[in-house]
């Protein structure tokens, strides 16, 4: 019996030894890096580099939000910023009015990066991207937080170091690049110095519905010619007509015409607004304008105009 309790107790006792062995082991494996660990493969930058933002020759308000370099920070502590929270890091920060459209040169004073990048947020969307001109081009309306992103590397690829600001803009539309309805009103084409309305049909007058089906296909003008009515031009083979927007509307990116003789139809680029008249004579001659608005690639307007050459002959 005396035997069995000694067994037992040495059975006992090694448990515990081994129980603690493991948890030993274990923290040991998940223990953070030490200063010392830090230090051992370090590569410090001379100088701390400085990052510096401008638009129109003014600097923007910024904040920093983390500085890690390699004496006494991890590359891991550094990465860790991807995942925190945009609007908190960036709160109490002041913000600055740009308009839309606007580019944000980022400098440095010191080292240049060997990586630089940014993340967005804009009520609920949220844009990453990874710069290589050093270039933010603002686009949009309203209230943006930015967290923008430098990390600096050696050739061979050790980690130095890396610097996270924040800054906050207020955007704003510029006056003038809005299309409205209500100006398009005083669209006109002109023809030896007579102006004739240029009536019009729209397609869509704003981002969200230019990009949403079906509205990003261009009506026929055979669904919307009952609609308007086509100003007649009594221009003649080989005139010239022009069309001209009001200074409050924005020059299209894009114009171009549609001709419609008979059953032939051809489509072409507009150069400064002007529409040669071309075709057979005393044919009526239906041209559509197509004039197109768009804003970092996406479509913001459309709008077509409509006019009639009843009875061209050629011109003297």
């Amino acid at each position: 019996m005396k035997m069995m309790k000694s067994l037992k107790v040495v059975f006992g006792i090694l448990v515990i030894v081994l129980v603690i062995s493991a948890c030993q082991t274990e923290e040991k494996e998940t223990s953070s890096p030490t200063n010392d660990d830090i230090s051992e493969d370090r590569v410090v930058l001379e100088e701390k580099p400085t990052i510096i933002l401008q638009t129109n020759s003014k600097d923007l308000a910024i904040e920093t939000v983390l500085e890690c370099w390699a004496e006494n920070c991890n590359e891991g502590t550094a990465t860790s910023m991807e995942d925190t929270s945009i609007e908190n890091e960036t709160e109490g920060i002041p913000s600055t009015v740009v308009l839309s459209g606007t580019e944000i040169k980022v400098e440095f004073e010191g080292s240049q990066p060997e990586r630089l990048s940014y993340r967005m947020k804009e009520d609920s969307r949220v844009v990453s991207e990874y710069l290589e001109d050093q270039v933010i081009e603002v686009y949009g309306e309203g209230k943006q937080h930015y967290l923008l992103s430098a990390e600096w590397r050696t050739e061979e690829g050790k980690f130095q170091g890396s610097k996270t600001i924040g800054f906050v803009l207020d955007v704003e539309k510029e006056k003038g690049k809005e299309v409205k309805e209500v100006e398009l009103k005083d669209t006109t084409f002109t023809h030896k110095g007579e102006s004739y309305p240029a009536e019009y049909h729209v397609n869509c007058l704003n981002e969200t519905a230019c990009e949403a089906p079906p509205t990003n296909a261009i009506d026929p003008y055979s669904e919307w010619k009952d609609e308007v009515n086509p100003a007649e031009v009594n221009a003649n083979i080989g005139d010239e007509v022009k069309i001209a927007f009001p200074e409050d509307v924005p020059a299209p990116k894009r114009l171009s015409i549609h001709k419609q003789q008979g059953a032939t139809g051809v489509q072409e680029y507009l150069q400064d607004n002007v529409i040669e008249i071309m075709g057979e004579e005393n044919t009526k001659i239906t041209y559509i304008v197509h004039a197109e608005w768009s804003e970092k690639g996406k479509k913001t307007a459309d709008v077509q105009f409509a006019f009639i050459v009843p009875r061209p002959s050629l011109a003297e």
